[in-house]
């Protein structure tokens, strides 16, 4: 088959994390076989120890999940709900880690495992210690559910670990609040803000100190050459376009982005960037078209944000040359009456 023709591989997820949510979706008296059956999920793909399931198939079940309950929070919900068993070793991983920094570090070098597509990573700075959450490649699906469950379970995680001696300093999330504020607040015990930059969990620099209070060096050991063996065995050695994708995503080159800016942050040459992403079926500038592209819808069809903050978000130094780039993607739309015709139906 030629570079060209080669089919884009589908992001999948570990089948642990849908049988995880099995109870908290029946504490909501919602019943799970039906929301499997709704997504095309086959029991017996849930049964494998180690299978994986499309990851389209288990966003669309969270959000078909919030639309039977008639609860734009139930991701919030949920994720308060559950404990490390939903993500497995991952999960136990986090728990018996010495500093709750450490805890986030391995947090998000293993968590590719199991979920694709995603760009998880942990920050620190003088001041601030933050968890980044973003899917990527699932196109105009609806990721708003998985989003707020995710940086929900991510919080309960970091409290569990660290007790009573840690304060979420603030939550953030690129998309627009699904209700009000104060409720996102009252669940999430902590300032919550909307149409920002990125998902994030943020805190206090000082917290990535905190030790735990349960430290098993032993348990941790043994997870931790576990994950790896996981991680040589599954070959998780992103494809180029991947970290291409990712780079673009979590905003790590300022704009405008090119090739050679791009290159020279991944490590490589400009030519080697070229040649590698032909190979896997792919040019720069379709890879950046179709991201800036999928951030844009993003951004237009989830928040009320300026489309001259969208465009900057994205990498644009006015709006204008942000239009004209996205009438070319669209086929003829402008971001405004993109988003009038997303609004209307």
């Amino acid at each position: 088959m030629p570079a060209s023709a080669r089919p884009r591989v589908e992001p999948l997820i570990w089948a642990s994390v849908l049988r995880g949510l099995q109870l908290p979706l029946a504490e909501h008296n919602l019943d799970f076989g039906t929301l499997l059956a709704e997504v095309g999920v086959a029991p017996e793909d849930l049964a494998k120890l180690q299978g994986k399931v499309p990851l389209r198939s288990y966003l669309r079940l969270m959000e078909r999940a919030a639309e039977l309950a008639n609860d734009p929070l139930i991701g919030v919900r949920m994720g308060r709900s559950c404990g490390p068993e939903t993500l497995g070793a991952v999960g136990f991983l986090f728990l018996s880690s010495r500093t709750l920094g450490e805890a986030l570090t391995d947090f998000c070098a293993y968590l590719n495992l199991l979920q694709d597509t995603t760009d998880f990573r942990f920050t620190q700075d003088r001041e601030h210690i933050t968890f980044n959450y973003q899917i990527y490649g699932v196109g105009d699906l609806d990721c708003r559910q998985d989003v707020e469950f995710s940086l929900a379970l991510t919080s309960r995680l970091i409290r569990m670990y660290a007790g009573g001696n840690v304060e979420i300093g603030s939550i953030s999330f690129r998309h627009s609040p699904s209700a009000p504020i104060s409720e996102y607040e009252r669940l999430l015990r902590t300032e919550v803000r909307f149409e920002q930059d990125s998902n994030t969990v943020r805190l206090a620099a000082r917290m990535s100190r905190i030790p735990s209070h349960n430290v098993d060096s032993t348990l941790a050991s043994i997870l931790k050459d576990f994950l790896d063996k996981e991680l040589e065995q599954q070959g998780l050695i992103r494809s180029l376009q991947d970290q291409v994708r990712q780079v673009l995503i979590s905003n790590q080159v300022p704009g405008p982005v090119t090739a050679r800016r791009m290159a020279r942050y991944l490590g490589i040459s400009e030519a080697s960037l070229y040649r590698k992403l032909k190979s896997e079926g792919r040019t720069f500038g379709h890879l950046l078209d179709e991201t800036h592209f999928e951030l844009a819808r993003h951004y237009l069809d989830e928040s009320a944000l300026p489309i001259t903050q969208i465009a900057h978000i994205i990498g644009f130094a006015e709006s204008a040359s942000f239009t004209r780039a996205f009438s070319r993607w669209s086929g003829g739309l402008t971001p405004s009456a993109y988003r009038r015709r997303s609004r209307d139906g």
